[in-house]
């Protein structure tokens, strides 16, 4: 977890005066103590900190610059209202981050359309590994390509792990109230990543990886930051603590190839740009372990607790209602 370092924006401007607003509500620190009214709801399971670090690292690192201004002017319009900002941080969280650290069921890895696009992306990639080239164990053993490399076990891997659907839940009364254009997770996918949506097992949203890597990669452990221009298919490999490469063995850098001379779309650069958002954003302000952990106790959860169970409860249910996962490994 990192503080939020000095404005690097233009003075004056709206994502200046919005991430003043950050500053000022990470100075409360790790209590919201009486500046709100029920500190047992889910949105103030995230600290003031926490909440000034998602917004504020937002602004640094968004996916776009029209997802920037959109956020600048949101942060602005709460008016420093600390139960506003822990709503808006709470839907960058759970409707976006929340929807790329999401580990795939072995139900849905054993889907029909999941086979067929791990058998197009396995095309495309040449039979290896977008990280590590090594050649997938099973394409040698079928005879569709040649042994003589390093060989693995490989896995398809998603960039969105869901398709924006459904609606976010735990946001208070009056949060909902105020932050009204959040009517579903597509609206605040739409509004941050300007991306409407999202066929997970498109070849766009899919890639070859190996399995170790492919935990890494859903947990946003690791990301590939694009480099050069929109449609550059070379990325930075950037982990998270950061500069891990060598002990993970990953290289610092990675050109995606097509295989098929075109016929199969190479995964989305603006997909992974989203993806490399996240992973900073829930990295950088600490978000993602608190995330992981609400996610714990819903699992864990047997009776209702006595300080700010029925919350957790209402919270599990309502996720449940809406078929998402709640383990988190």
């Amino acid at each position: 977890m990192l503080s939020l370092p000095q404005s690097p924006f233009e003075i004056l401007s709206d994502e200046h005066i919005a991430y003043q607003s950050c500053l000022n509500l990470e100075t409360v620190g790790d209590s919201w103590g009486t500046t709100v009214v029920d500190e047992t709801a889910i949105i103030f399971k995230f600290s003031p900190e926490i909440v000034a670090r998602v917004l504020g690292f937002g602004l640094i690192h968004p996916p776009s610059t029209q997802g920037r201004a959109h956020l600048a002017r949101d942060i602005s319009a709460c008016n420093d209202n600390s139960e506003f900002l822990a709503g808006l941080s709470y839907l960058y969280v759970m409707g976006v981050i929340r929807i790329f650290n999401q580990p795939w069921s072995a139900d849905s890895l054993l889907s029909e359309p999941s086979i067929n696009a791990k058998k197009l992306a396995l095309t495309r990639d040449n039979y290896r590994c977008i990280l590590t080239g090594a050649l997938d164990v099973a394409s040698v053993d079928n005879g569709l390509t040649t042994a003589g490399e390093r060989m693995r076990c490989t896995a398809l891997g998603h960039i969105f792990n869901e398709s924006p659907t459904g609606n976010i839940v735990g946001l208070t009364d009056a949060a909902q109230e105020k932050l009204e254009w959040a009517t579903s997770i597509a609206a605040v996918v739409q509004r941050f990543a300007d991306i409407s949506v999202v066929n997970v097992h498109s070849a766009q949203n899919t890639f070859t990886i190996t399995p170790d890597f492919h935990g890494l990669f859903y947990r946003l452990r690791i990301s590939l930051h694009p480099i050069g221009h929109d449609d550059s298919s070379t990325y930075e490999v950037h982990t998270y603590p950061p500069n891990r490469n060598g002990l993970y063995g990953l290289p610092d850098r990675v050109t995606l190839t097509d295989a098929t001379g075109g016929r199969i779309p190479l995964p989305s650069s603006r997909y992974f740009k989203v993806h490399d958002a996240c992973a900073k954003i829930a990295h950088f302000s600490g978000a993602g372990k608190v995330m992981e952990q609400i996610f714990q106790d819903v699992r864990d959860l047997k009776v209702l607790a006595e300080d700010g169970g029925s919350h957790l409860l209402s919270f599990a249910i309502s996720l449940c209602l809406q078929g998402m996962t709640l383990a988190y490994s």
